[in-house]
């Protein structure tokens, strides 16, 4: 009867540390995916004060130039219409 109650044990130890492994594995994972988007947090904003009318502005909302001249909007449009 020994023998039944000692398979057992390693069979109850073997799922014991089965669970373990998983439940590590799983942290392990969650923590790794934590880490990640936090790397996104890290990005750099300015402010920059914009006194003009025009802006331009990428398709992020981050403005790549400020106080745009009339005469340089239609510039921009002239080369838009000619890549088209």
């Amino acid at each position: 009867m020994k023998e039944g109650k000692s398979d057992l044990w390693n069979i109850i130890s073997l799922l014991k540390k089965v669970i373990f492994v998983s439940f590590a594995t799983i942290v392990l994972i969650v923590a790794g995916f934590i880490i990640y988007l936090s790397q996104k947090s890290d990005d750099t904003i300015t402010t920059i004060d914009a006194t003009g009318v025009y802006n331009l502005v990428d398709s992020d909302g981050n403005v790549i130039a400020t106080d745009l001249t009339s005469d340089d909007i239609k510039k921009i449009m002239e080369i838009l219409d000619g890549e088209n």
